[in-house]
């Protein structure tokens, strides 16, 4: 699994969306570690190259890393500690410029799915669009169009539809609980916001589920190809009867 580091000025900021991501994406396999803050017990504010050049090592993996950095020095001690290190040991560590907070949960809601590095930067890198539709609709027109899924060929096609009962919809929790569902079959899934006229969007993410911008009581059109496509579906009703555990 893709591993992540989160380099913050400071050390309280870190460890909170450290958490965060913890709870939105729990798994064993993915390793979030942090390195934030200076002087005793990392309380005062700042970045230290040492540290962060430590916890890449100890974050080593062949799947790789994912570093996300709130501002300013850090970006330049992380560059620092990156020519700390050995050639062989730079070998898929990843600088991103996504936000700290959303690329985070992005990135590690994608990891826990066993996605490879290029898909969790990507994923970290559009973290921020469904917020952007949420705030300004129509804003992420061009993200949302470039999301969407080809129209469908003549295929061996399952699908249902189901009225969003959650008081909040699908944000955040439920919706990386639903990518995460579908990573666990062999199936393609497509989701459609009827009430909305949002997608259909192929759910390979949070951030896919998200632009749906599904609201309670709002109809989604759940559709699935594949050689688990009924599994999947099965697995994906049960979520919306038991309101994702909500």
């Amino acid at each position: 699994m893709v591993n992540l580091l989160l380099v913050s000025h400071s050390h309280q900021l870190a460890q909170g969306v450290a958490e965060l991501v913890r709870q939105m994406a729990p798994s064993d396999s993915v390793k979030i570690e942090v390195a934030a803050g200076i002087g005793d017990n990392n309380q005062e504010l700042g970045t230290n190259a040492a540290e962060i050049m430590e916890k890449l090592i100890e974050l080593q993996s062949p799947e790789g890393i994912l570093v996300l950095m709130d501002l300013g020095s850090a970006l330049l001690s992380t560059d620092m500690a990156l020519e700390m290190l050995e050639d062989d040991q730079k070998t898929n560590i990843r600088m991103c410029p996504a936000p700290f907070v959303e690329g985070a949960i992005a990135a590690g809601v994608q990891a826990s799915m066993g996605a490879d590095l290029d898909a969790v930067y990507r994923e970290a890198m559009s973290a921020l669009l469904a917020k952007q539709e949420q705030i300004a609709p129509g804003s992420a027109a061009p993200s949302l169009a470039a999301a969407q899924a080809p129209a469908a060929e003549a295929v061996d096609q399952s699908e249902f539809t189901v009225v969003v009962s959650n008081a909040s919809g699908l944000h955040a929790r439920p919706a990386a609980v639903f990518a995460k569902t579908i990573s666990a079959y062999d199936a393609k899934v497509t989701v459609t916001n009827l009430s909305e006229n949002k997608g259909p969007l192929h759910v390979n993410g949070l951030i896919a589920v998200m632009l749906l911008g599904a609201k309670k009581g709002d109809t989604l059109r759940i559709q699935a190809e594949g050689g688990q496509k009924t599994e999947v579906l099965d697995a994906l009703a049960e979520l919306f009867r038991n309101n994702f555990g909500e």
